[in-house]
């Protein structure tokens, strides 16, 4: 069966990278003054931040009409009989609805995987779909096997600058309303039980409480050696490997991986951003 494998920025892949790993690759669009850039093309992440730094605020928008057209007709062309795409969560993007009319338009069977997060939870799915697909599996067996991994996933979110969060409009009422709160940190969740939204978890004073609160609620999850931990920060590289400690700590077994927030993503979340996310593997 020949299954293409589509994802979005959200997973922090530019256009190259995913391409030399086998994907088909839509960039989410980041607006800043006006200008219209293209994630993982012709903007990458540490050129957001540095936007950041300057004190831009940047906006964000789902790939580009042409580009999703262009794509599902290219598959189609191509002679795909299965696409698996794994966009960024139907609870933050539309992307997914806007790719399911394309493929409806092209008829083009298309299975989208929710991954009720982004970054590295959508990233690692987007990749074992890929794998699975090498290996010979059909589509309904690689859809089965990606839903039951995200089944058990999670993301914790702590950012540092809430109002960053809440004038992108991507929290839900109750955590926007936490921004006019002082001395508060909240720890935030992005997850199939908040409906791929970013809502409120949990609320502490301090950063480093914080941190504790994450590090703990993922070591409460029980999770075994079969799972595999993230650690992302959005232009904080020393906190980001304090927490990466934090958990080698708590999961001496399991790989942990340090890296950066998406642009798309960190336009939300603004600087100073930690998250952690974990994910069941996926056997190949």
């Amino acid at each position: 069966m020949k299954i293409a494998v589509v994802t979005d920025s959200g997973s922090g892949y530019t256009a190259k990278e995913a391409q030399e790993n086998g994907l088909f690759f839509l960039p989410l669009q980041v607006i800043v003054k006006d200008k219209m850039y293209l994630d993982g093309v012709d903007l990458y992440t540490e050129e957001l931040y540095e936007m950041l730094r300057n004190g831009e605020m940047p906006t964000t928008s789902m790939p580009p009409m042409g580009r999703i057209e262009e794509l599902f007709e290219k598959l189609k062309e191509e002679g795909y009989e299965a696409v698996i795409a794994v966009p960024l969560t139907s609870g933050l993007s539309s992307t997914s609805s806007v790719m399911q009319a394309a493929a409806n338009r092209h008829d083009v069977d298309l299975r989208i995987i929710n991954c009720y997060s982004t970054c590295m939870i959508q990233r690692y799915l987007a990749d074992s779909a890929k794998a699975l697909a090498d290996k010979g599996y059909d589509a309904d067996e690689i859809v089965q096997r990606l839903n039951a991994c995200v089944e058990h996933s999670d993301t914790l979110i702590i950012p540092d600058d809430l109002q960053h969060l809440k004038r992108g409009g991507r929290l839900t009422p109750l955590a926007a309303a936490l921004g006019g709160l002082l001395k508060i940190k909240p720890v935030l969740k992005l997850n199939e039980d908040s409906e791929g939204k970013i809502d409120v978890f949990d609320k502490v004073r301090t950063m480093s409480k914080a941190m504790s609160k994450a590090v703990s609620t993922f070591s409460e999850a029980n999770l075994d050696e079969n799972y595999q931990l993230f650690v992302l920060h959005s232009g904080v590289p020393e906190e980001g490997n304090k927490l990466k400690e934090m958990l080698k700590d708590s999961f001496a077994n399991n790989d942990v991986y340090c890296g950066l927030i998406s642009a798309v993503i960190s336009s939300h979340t603004g600087l100073g951003c930690l998250g952690i996310q974990y994910i069941k593997k996926i056997e190949i």
